[in-house]
């Protein structure tokens, strides 16, 4: 009777255990796919401001007297960006929507760091190299009128910022990874 007992105590130990870790791996997966609709919404965000600073781009431009030679390219490299950022997008919202197996989420996530690697190192080489061609090709205008510590300053403020989104989405990248190793391991376990 006792072994019966015992048996049966443990069965019911082992369905509470089985039931647990189910919903612990839904709560991991759960979390990870909240993290990165998170991100993804961010991503949104980044990329709206930047359509809606475009305009404010030509026209501070225009009324500042900044050469057409200096302005259009400008805007055609911030729409490049735009364009890779919506590469971006749509590589993180396969991530999102991926609702296949831990195998091919790791792999579309995998896909987008490597894209984001390429996107943020292009994006510190813009950074470093536009406002250093600005400076030669508006040189004359700007010493002219005394406002070389306006450029130097804005040099300064985009490698910062640049620095800052650079370090902000690699943590991000990096913790959705973290999670969804996370969750592999404990599938393993």
């Amino acid at each position: 009777m006792e072994l019966e007992e015992m048996k049966q105590k443990w069965s019911l130990l082992s369905e509470r255990l089985d039931r647990t870790e189910v919903l612990r791996r839904r709560d991991m997966e759960c979390l990870f796919r909240r993290r990165a609709g998170s991100y993804l919404h961010y991503m949104w965000f980044v990329e709206l401001s930047g359509f809606a600073a475009l305009p404010l781009i030509v026209a501070i431009g225009k009324y500042r007297g900044v050469a057409d030679s200096v302005i259009w390219p400008l805007v055609g490299i911030v729409l490049c960006f735009a364009a890779l950022w919506t590469w971006a997008l749509y590589l993180m919202s396969r991530v999102v929507g991926c609702r296949g197996s831990l195998v091919e989420v790791e792999t579309r996530m995998t896909r987008f760091t490597l894209f984001m690697r390429i996107y943020l190192f292009l994006a510190v080489l813009f950074v470093i190299l536009l406002p250093t061609v600005m400076v030669v090709r508006a040189a004359d205008y700007y010493t002219a009128h005394g406002m070389w510590w306006i450029v130097a300053g804005s040099c300064g403020l985009a490698l910062v910022l640049c620095f800052a989104m650079i370090g902000w989405e690699r943590n991000r990248i990096r913790e959705l990874r973290r999670r969804l190793r996370d969750l592999r391991e404990f599938r393993d376990a």
